[in-house]
């Protein structure tokens, strides 16, 4: 491979899961290389930093929540709220004490995800 090491970063967002895969013949040069120059590997670790920041942001959750524009984030809010107006409306459940905390939680990891884009 001309001296090079060849480094894949895969990331899958359906999956939540990425890797670093050094492939082939480069894969004896890359490990050469670490024990040597570990100074090497910085680009791949900073390419599996971004690739967990990316699949982090890739859906909203509570932790990517920061990570979406504040367009999206004062939606995801308004969304939450109404979550819970029909989580706590007492009339709409015979326990008179509301839905929640059951519904907030399936709304909050169901719903949001889905309606909150970028």
């Amino acid at each position: 491979m001309n001296g090079k090491v060849g480094v894949v970063v895969s990331a899958s967002a359906s999956t939540g899961r990425f890797g670093v895969r050094v492939a082939g013949e480069a894969k004896a040069l890359a490990l050469r290389h670490a024990v040597q120059w570990p100074a090497n590997l910085e680009p791949a670790t900073e390419a599996v930093e971004v690739g967990r920041l990316i699949l982090k942001a890739a859906e909203w959750s509570p932790q990517s929540h920061e990570l979406f524009p504040e367009a999206a984030r004062r939606w995801a809010v308004e969304v939450m709220r109404l979550g819970y107006l029909i989580a706590w409306d007492e009339e709409r459940f015979e326990q008179g004490e509301g839905a929640a905390p059951g519904l907030v939680d399936l709304w909050r990891d169901f719903v949001l995800p889905r309606v909150v884009v970028r």
